[in-house]
């Protein structure tokens, strides 16, 4: 009995050994799949995901190999249409396994590739599956602004199951697709009408609020300036004149314009240079006069500029030879009222646009800023609900504003160019001596045509958010300013303040005028274009010019508004980051960037672009010993 005991003793111990093998390698086995199931290979066109405060770089390889999608540090990622911080790539292979996110001086750990629609967290450092169900998009006709009477804002929602408005916080408005509804119209003046929206998917909700300010009733200039158009031989839209409807072919070519057009007169020879005798050796910025002209599409705007030199002071050469201004970066700003924006004196949270010096009193809501040479804009400018321009309220630039601008020279459109055939203080010239002053056509004084200036400019209607018809109902103010790199020198209409400090000398060299650096407010109204009823300009007394100071003695070239960039920050985000060593990598192997600033690339300094540039910043990252210059804030010349 026992024996037999034991023997079936050993018998189950031979059974158990038997079912403990079986279940080892059970647990063998589905180990292997589970590994298996989590190092997967991609397929190309997978989409992988990543959620991070910076733009990240996706690099990817087949584990135990040398094949990668890019070299170090790989791909830089897309962000995600309407998502703030999630970015994707597409994988180009079905060979790759293996997973890293970097970027902003660091890398996530060696990891298995998940499978496509994944989406890592990089703060949690966690993976999960990615909703890519398009983001509802909300667009509106009209963002924001003034208006007169009323305004129609048409709302447009796509990717959207439902969506809805609501008017100062009423009641709900379901719609779909797109619709119309007119704001403000019994509003009393100066309420502002809030518009909310929302439009909802399986992804989420988007909501988009938009303020409108009914505006008080006051010039279309846009009021709020202390004085009235000056007179005299200035003149703000005489005979009332007020442009007219016509379409312009910009080209150069001032034939398609007649006298009609007239919207403002300056006067010729009144640029600060002739009220010093010293300063005549610098070019003339002579605004002469303006014209304007409006179709379904444009509004269109020219202005002739004079350069007297050869019957005022022929013994200067440079301004006889160098005298045109398309062959300069000076910057020019057109003022503009539509009463379609938030109202602006031409001022910024930190002083004025580009640091010019010059506000406006009479309210303008668009600011169109661009070079003499057109090398540097145009742009667009509004305001913020604080009245103040700033980049972030830059509306167009470039080739997004469809300005044309072209340029020549000829005749003025009247063929008379009346001005004062003398200059500097030893001829007794004082600023404003040529309001009430008997004036001489220069051109019957020997004056050639050839050397006189101008310029037109179309601008579309619709990124000024106005029609022709809020043209011929309403009307526009404009006001033109012409600079020498930075203060105000002449505009149109025309202001005192162009000239009351030109007999004084510029503090950078004594040999030209102070009026280049200092501040100017002016306080004429605008020219109107458009309708000549309604709430007109009242143009007002012209003020009594003051005669301005004897000057010491004195000039130097203009000094152009100045751009503080970071050395290094090639991405333009103020920062120095491993993203900007990676640009610079993909800019001198030839492949794109979304986002790059040549002027920043020479990170060391040294003249040159090389891969030095980009190691420096990386070991400047790193806080490692780096290669002086880095970070090094320059100031490049506008």
């Amino acid at each position: 009995m026992i024996q037999d005991f034991n023997m079936k003793k050993e018998d189950c111990f031979e059974t158990f050994k038997k079912l403990l093998a079986i279940i080892l390698a059970v647990m063998m086995v589905v180990s292997a799949v589970t590994v298996a199931a989590v190092n997967v290979s991609a397929a190309a066109g997978d989409k992988i995901y990543c959620r991070a405060s910076f733009t990240p770089n996706c690099y990817m390889w087949k584990k135990n190999t040398e094949e990668n999608n890019q070299a170090w540090p790989g791909v830089q990622m897309t962000k995600v249409s309407g998502e703030t911080d999630i970015y994707y790539y597409t994988v180009p292979d079905d060979k790759f396994n293996m997973v890293i996110f970097n970027g902003n001086g660091g890398q996530t750990k060696d990891m298995d590739y998940p499978g496509g629609g994944k989406l890592y967290d990089y703060a949690t450092g966690q993976w999960s599956n990615y909703n890519a169900d398009p983001v509802p998009e909300i667009s509106v006709s009209k963002e924001g602004g003034s208006f007169k009477d009323s305004v129609d804002v048409t709302i447009t929602v796509t990717n959207a199951t439902s969506a809805y408005y609501k008017i100062n916080g009423g009641s709900q408005k379901s719609f779909s697709g797109t619709t119309t509804v007119t704001l403000g119209a019994n509003a009393a003046e100066g309420a502002t009408v809030k518009l909310d929206i929302s439009a909802t998917n399986s992804y989420g909700t988007v909501t988009k609020s938009c303020s409108y300010k009914k505006r008080t009733s006051g010039g279309s200039g846009g009021g709020g300036n202390t004085s009235g158009a000056i007179g005299g031989n200035y003149a703000t839209n005489p005979s009332s004149g007020y442009g007219k409807r016509k379409t312009i072919t910009v080209d150069g070519d001032k034939s398609d314009w007649d006298s009609s057009m007239l919207i403002a007169q300056g006067v010729a020879n009144d640029d600060p240079r002739v009220y010093a005798h010293w300063s005549m050796h610098e070019i003339a910025i002579d605004d002469y006069a303006m014209y304007a002209a409006w179709d379904n599409t444009n509004l269109y705007i020219m202005y002739e500029m004079a350069n007297v030199q050869d019957v005022v002071a022929p013994g200067e050469d440079f301004p006889l030879t160098q005298g045109n201004l398309w062959i300069y970066n000076l910057p020019v700003f057109m003022y503009i009222y539509t009463g379609s924006g938030n109202p602006t004196h031409g001022k910024t949270a930190g002083g004025t646009l580009w640091d010019t010096g010059t506000t406006v009193e009479a309210e303008s809501d668009h600011v169109i800023a661009y070079s003499t040479n057109a090398s540097n804009g145009p742009f667009i400018y509004t305001a913020n609900d604080d009245g103040n321009l700033e980049p972030d309220v830059l509306v167009k630039k470039g080739a997004q504003t469809g300005i044309n601008i072209k340029w020549g020279n000829g005749k003025t459109l009247s063929g008379k160019l009346m001005g004062l055939k003398k200059a500097g203080t030893d001829n007794k010239r004082v600023a404003g001596d040529c309001v009430d002053a008997e004036l001489t056509d220069l051109y019957a004084a020997g004056h050639k045509a050839s050397m006189d200036m101008f310029y037109e400019i179309s601008i579309p209607l619709s990124n000024l958010d106005i029609s022709a018809s809020d043209i011929e109902r309403d009307s526009i103010g404009i006001l033109k300013v012409s600079t020498f790199g930075t203060s105000g020198m002449d505009c149109l209409p025309y202001d005192l303040s162009m000239a009351d400090n030109a007999a004084q000398p510029y503090s950078k060299d004594s040999s030209t005028s102070a009026e280049k650096e200092d501040s100017d407010t002016i306080t004429v109204p605008l020219a109107r274009i458009g309708a000549a009823g309604g709430s007109g300009i009242d143009p007002g007394p012209a003020p009594t010019p003051t005669p301005t100071e004897k000057p010491e003695k004195p000039t130097t070239p203009p000094t152009n508004p100045v751009i503080q960039i970071k050395r290094g920050d090639v991405d333009g985000d103020g920062e120095i980051t491993v993203v900007d060593a990676t640009a610079i990598q993909r800019r001198l192997a030839d492949l794109p960037n979304k986002s790059y600033d040549a002027r920043a690339e020479d990170a060391d300094g040294d003249g040159n672009l090389t891969i030095l540039d980009a190691t420096g910043i990386q070991r400047y990252i790193a806080s490692l010993p780096s290669y002086s210059g880095i970070g090094e804030v320059i100031q490049i010349i506008w």
